[in-house]
């Protein structure tokens, strides 16, 4: 990982992130992202107008060459750019459900709870799932869910992070003459989970203590993860 904090230009430093009390991420693969706008904007509305040309700079030092997984954040007034390297794809996605306490405190801002998400899913995460489900089917500690009942795009109605990837996700099903409706998501139904770093991933198996639940793949999904892959890349 190679880290910048702001000085009126992005400054190299070996310090590790403290904490975050705004952050955003996304995938950025080889020079191209997928609702870049988008990320800039939720990152803006949690934290103010950025400071000239912060932005811009930063996408400036991102390696075209490379696939990567960076991270714009502000704690204490002080911004930072992590630069990873982005994992592969997860092709589908295993859930832990598990009855524990919800560890968001901040549900609607991305950053103020990202380490207490992380040490959620490493303490109750059940060996062989990639994330735990958070409330009521609502999201997980990564990313966001949503369902399909036939052509219908359900979509959790919980509090939860407003997610760039499910934005894009409707602005398409509506295109596609797919209803949107809110709702409970069935797991006996097709799920989805969603993320800047994964795109689509359907969710195979969910997991808890007591059972196994293998669900049903969406018609179209091929087609969906093609859209994703290939012609949803916008800078």
């Amino acid at each position: 990982m190679t880290s910048y904090v702001w000085q009126g230009r992005w400054v190299p430093t070996r310090d590790t992130p403290q904490g975050f009390d705004c952050a955003d991420s996304w995938r950025h693969e080889y020079g191209r992202a997928r609702g870049l706008e988008l990320h800039r904007m939720r990152f803006a509305a949690g934290v103010g107008p950025l400071p000239a040309g912060m932005w811009e700079s930063a996408l400036a030092l991102l390696d075209a060459s490379a696939d990567l997984f960076p991270r714009i954040s502000v704690y204490e007034e002080r911004f930072r750019l992590d630069i990873r390297p982005a994992p592969p794809v997860r092709e589908s996605t295993d859930l832990t459900l598990v009855s524990a306490p919800d560890p968001r405190t901040m549900p609607l801002l991305k950053g103020p709870d990202l380490m207490r998400l992380a040490e959620h899913r490493r303490a109750h995460a059940i060996a062989g799932t990639d994330d735990v489900i958070l409330g009521d089917f609502a999201e997980t500690t990564t990313g966001t869910l949503v369902g399909w009942n036939g052509r219908t795009l359900v979509l959790p109605e919980a509090t939860r992070l407003p997610s760039t990837t499910e934005a894009l996700v409707v602005e398409r099903g509506k295109k596609l003459g797919c209803d949107v409706a809110h709702g409970v998501l069935d797991p006996a139904k097709p799920m989805w989970f969603l993320n800047a770093l994964h795109g689509i991933s359907p969710v195979r198996r969910i997991v808890s203590h007591t059972a196994v639940v293998l669900l049903p793949r969406s018609p179209g999904e091929s087609e969906w993860h093609s859209w994703w892959r290939y012609k949803q890349l916008d800078f």
